[in-house]
């Protein structure tokens, strides 16, 4: 096949590209077939191709044939007398596709094209459905007068074979379809819509004649295709919601009913009533709502919803129950009525749903959607119900609050994990599910605590103790689960303590602490868990507190639940870590003891070490203070100093893959098999190291609350403290100068510092500003921009506290730092992380001293005001967006150093007209819709900020590198106009927006 095929001048050239599109050819043919055609089709010959193809043999030729006259209508006007005649060819090759054996693709798109006619040219056609049923009754295209004067439809309908109706059926649900896409708002349409509306009568009689046989006898085809041609015409009913046509369809709902019952019906019946009872639920008259009820409760019904909780999922057993569901969100209001037993024994088969046999998602495809309907209902009820009650009392043992406990008693059952043979045996799909309906069953729990509060709480702590009595781990396991999913409902305070203390206070720490033997790992998991959760349990009840950590290290040594468990151990250390200050010898014992596991996982590493350091914050005195963290950072110099030994092995030297050090360097998962690399083995170790210092300096961090004690910050630092800052820059130097090249190294490097800078107290991790200084300027092998990032984190930090008067000195050093990174990039975009870091530290100083930035020769301003103005020129939009601040804050920069302000000035008068040029190049369309926002900061402060503004924005408009030719010289000076008189309100955005998107053209509408 030839790249471009020629558009076909015969007919049998015509018909072999039309079979050539239905072969199995590459997708670059097929589209090429069908642009060859589509030329066809839109030339002057399309509607006699049209005609020619209708009358060949073949469903695909008669394909292609309609689906031609559909362009043509759609591509061309016609006088009404062509459309008649066009009109009734149609129906002819409609009667005749009937009777000459064409295939259903053939009638449904001739029927597709009669309502592509209708769209265009109702005015001619009003009854279309009239006309055409007794042009299908008569075997001929009538005309459209005798239609008034015929015989009763009625007579019709009873005469009307299945093809036919068929036919009709087809064409009246596509009327339906493509007229509810048509604006009904337009005014061109407004005719087209009433006159659909005039047909509805005839369409809801032709569906009635279906549905209810006047002969008694159904035919299950036609049937099924008027419950079809109903769900689009009531899809249209929805969006127009006339009340004659409501009417039509509401008297269809009853028969609608009856067919559920009929088995090759119930699918697309149920369906239709399903998404009706969602999405319209004004729709049904209450003698709909009382024969739904009395379907409910038949024989049928019960059958169905046997079988669905009896653990049939297959589709037509699962949309039974979303059936139901639907029906239940319908009657919301209702079923909250305690005093309708019938709503109330509706609500408690709704409750049964989630009791169907299987595991949620895995198993049960009803648990879900039955669950989010409960969700929903419980909402519900706070509003109407609940809010409404000024009695204190819990009436838990009247409905509906009673049903929403049973339903809190299923579903708890029901997110019990199966045995371990079983859940292995599900695929990842299933895993994922299960784990979303335990994750909506702790959404729903917190929505009941709304209007339970205490009982709740109390009902899973009932729960936890018959399971640890009766040995029942995979109930215990979900009861810890609920209850740890409260833990966020539960306000500060004592007033829930006495149930929980039934929990903590009872035999579950000693059962967990003799591991898997007596209880399986996923429950010893969990109840770790509920530990972290309720933490703050632990403030309030110290003298329990000893045995949840004893149990919680006992556990981080088991692979299985080390990761629990050290986030347990943090949390609860962090929050009490007052309490725990007298055992900060036992914690370092215990840390220094778990550094000898070989499997001690290196997330659950960092998170003990963290916790320790948490409580070593808060120790009394600075002596004790710091020669508990000079005992911790000791530790940590074990793996640097076996780091640095092997570092400085040969290249080629190996470590056997049992050496003790490999099992420090690598996690189990990522555990060599064979000898390794001792250099690979040394950056694991460092960045290990470094990981665990980046969790000391966090810990260390003052919590909000410690920050507004009575002692006020202190300003001496002790020798021994001094000692400890060289100690750990020295660490930092040596495994920088070593590991720079690695990404991981370098982040945990700049994120040790950081932990310090926002310290108002002399701490480890509080450095002196130099060695930070010296630290950052020193040479880097990668990731220079993350520290530039820091060293701007930094100077931001010296504004204020005790290191303030350090900030111009750092500020000199820095800047031109930063200033020679910028300088031997290759271009402003070659790195757009370090440029937007770069360009962002110049624009804090600016902002804050400008007088330091101005201080810088005159050629590196040059260049840093040149790089800023290609970087606004540029296409990478976060550098830009910084180039955008940085301009913004030079327009509005002020100094209190005269000469400082010379220079600023001078700066303005030379790069004002460049920068207004950049702005305009940028809003006159090379700009992404995206950054015109940022864009629009400096071009308001430069308007307002300088009198020769408009002067320079109108150069630039009137420029001939103005990249747009699609705004005229009026509408420019009309742009600089509007700026101005806004003097950069908010709605200079909008202006802006507007301009450019007149300067980009009307393609670009979509962007606005």
């Amino acid at each position: 096949m030839e790249n471009n095929i020629p558009v076909p001048t015969t007919l049998p050239e015509v018909e072999h590209l039309i079979n050539e599109l239905y072969k199995p050819n590459p997708p670059e043919t097929i589209s090429q077939i069908q642009e060859a055609i589509q030329r066809l089709q839109k030339s002057p010959q399309g509607w006699q191709l049209a005609q020619s193809l209708l009358a060949r043999p073949g469903d695909n030729i008669k394909f292609i044939g309609a689906l031609t006259i559909i362009v043509k209508l759609n591509t061309e006007r016609l006088t009404d007398d062509d459309a008649l005649s066009v009109l009734q060819s149609l129906i002819t090759w409609l009667v005749n596709s009937l009777s000459d054996g064409s295939g259903p693709i053939v009638v449904r798109k001739l029927c597709s094209a009669l309502v592509a006619y209708y769209i265009h040219y109702s005015h001619t056609w009003s009854k279309c459905i009239r006309h055409l049923l007794y042009s299908l009754d008569r075997n001929a295209a009538i005309p459209i007068e005798e239609a008034r004067d015929s015989v009763p439809l009625e007579q019709i309908f009873r005469e009307l074979d299945s093809q036919k109706f068929l036919a009709a059926s087809w064409f009246a649900a596509a009327l339906a379809e493509e007229t509810e896409k048509v604006d009904t708002k337009a005014v061109k349409y407004i005719g087209l819509h009433e006159r659909v509306l005039d047909n509805a009568n005839d369409v809801a009689a032709l569906m009635a004649s279906a549905l209810m046989p006047t002969n008694g006898v159904p035919n299950i085809h036609c049937q099924r295709e008027a419950i079809n041609c109903l769900q689009a015409w009531f899809l249209y009913a929805q969006r127009t919601p006339k009340q004659p046509l409501i009417q039509m369809l509401q008297a269809l709902v009853p028969p609608m009913i009856n067919c559920l019952l009929v088995e090759e019906l119930y699918e697309s019946t149920v369906e239709l009533l399903t998404d009706t009872l969602s999405n319209w639920q004004q729709f049904f008259t209450r003698h709909h709502i009382d024969s739904l009820y009395v379907l409910f409760e038949s024989q049928w019904a019960r059958q169905r919803y046997g079988d669905l909780i009896g653990g049939d999922f297959d589709f037509d057993a699962v949309q039974f129950g979303l059936f139901m569901l639907a029906f239940g969100d319908a009657q919301m209001v209702e079923m909250m009525d305690t005093s309708d037993t019938r709503a109330q024994g509706f609500l408690a088969g709704l409750a049964g749903l989630l009791t169907a046999q299987g595991h949620p998602a895995a198993e049960d495809k009803i648990f879900v959607p039955a669950l989010e309907f409960w969700s929903a209902f419980v909402e519900n009820l706070v509003d109407t119900v609940y809010s409404e009650s000024t009695d204190d009392s819990r009436p838990w043992d009247k409905t509906p609050l009673s049903q929403v406990m049973q339903v809190v008693s299923y579903s708890w059952q029901k997110i019990q994990f199966p045995p371990l043979d079983t859940y292995n045996s599900w695929d990842s799909a299933d895993k994922a599910g299960f784990g979303d309906a335990r994750k909506d069953v702790a959404d729903f729990l917190q929505a009941v605590y709304t209007i339970s509060g205490l009982p709740l709480i109390s009902l899973f702590v009932d729960l936890i103790l018959t399971a640890l009595a009766t040995s029942s781990w995979a109930e215990l396991e979900a009861a810890c689960f609920c209850l740890g999913a409260l833990s966020d409902c539960v306000s500060e305070g004592n007033s829930y303590d006495d149930a929980l203390t039934k929990v903590f206070g009872s035999s579950l720490f000693d059962l967990l602490r003799q591991g898997q033997i007596v209880i399986p790992v996923r429950a010893r998991q969990t109840c770790l868990y509920l530990i972290e959760r309720y933490s703050e349990y632990f403030v309030r009840h110290e003298e329990y507190l000893p045995a949840a950590l004893n149990l919680l290290f006992s556990a981080v040594g088991d692979r299985h639940l080390t990761l629990p468990s050290s986030k347990s151990i943090f949390t609860l250390c962090s929050s009490c870590r007052r309490l725990l200050t007298s055992e900060i010898d036992a914690f370092l014992e215990q840390y220094s003891a778990l550094r000898n596991n070989r499997d001690l996982d290196s997330l659950a590493e960092e998170r003990v070490i963290g916790a320790i350091a948490a409580i070593l914050q808060s120790l009394p005195g600075e002596e004790h203070k710091i020669n508990t963290a000079q005992r911790l950072l000791t530790l940590v110099g074990i793996d640097v100093n076996a780091c640095l030994q092997l570092r400085s092995a040969q290249d080629s030297t190996l470590v056997d893959h049992n050496d003790p050090m490999v099992f420090r360097a690598f996690d189990i998962s990522q555990r060599p098999t064979s000898p390794v690399l001792a250099h690979e083995v040394a950056l694991q170790l460092a960045i290990r190291a470094l990981r665990c210092l980046c969790s000391v300096a966090r810990g260390l961090q003052a919590p909000v609350d410690l920050d507004s004690d009575d002692e006020p910050p202190q300003d001496i630092v002790s020798q021994d403290l001094e000692r400890i800052h060289r100690d750990i820059i020295g660490i930092l130097v040596q495994l920088k100068n070593l590991f720079s090249n690695n990404a991981e190294v370098v982040d945990a490097i700049c994120t040790i510092l950081r932990a310090g800078f926002s310290e108002t107290d002399p701490g480890p991790f509080v450095f002196p500003p130099q060695m930070v200084i010296e630290l950052i300027v020193s040479n880097w092998q990668s990731r220079i921009a993350t520290v530039v990032n820091t060293a701007s984190t930094f100077a931001s930090s010296l504004n204020s506290g005790r290191f303030k008067q350090h900030a111009v000195p750092t500020l000199r050093t820095l800047l031109p730092w930063v200033f020679n990174l910028l300088h031997q990039l290759p271009g402003p975009e070659a790195d757009p992380e370090l440029s937007q870091y770069g360009i962002e530290f110049s624009q804090r100083v600016l902002s804050r001293r400008p007088e330091v930035l101005i201080s810088q020769g005159s050629n590196v301003l040059e260049f840093l005001f040149t790089f800023a103005m290609k970087l606004i020129d540029g296409n990478e939009p976060l550098p830009k967006a910084a180039a955008a601040d940085f301009w913004t804050t030079f327009v509005t920069a002020k100094s209190d150093d005269p000469n400082a302000q010379i220079v600023l000035n001078d700066a303005m008068s030379h790069f004002g007209p460049r920068l207004s040029q950049s702005l305009m190049q940028n809003i006159g369309g090379r700009a992404a819709r995206s950054d015109l926002d940022k864009l629009s900061d400096p071009l308001k402060k430069l308007i307002v900020q300088h009198v020769h503004a408009s002067k320079w924005l109108e150069a630039a408009l009137n420029d001939p590198s103005f990249p747009s030719d699609k705004v005229s010289p009026q509408e420019k000076a009309l742009f600089v106009k509007k700026l101005v008189s806004l003097r950069g309100g908010r709605t200079t955005n909008q202006v802006v927006r507007d301009f450019w998107l007149a300067c980009r053209g009307s393609n670009f509408a979509y962007a606005s």
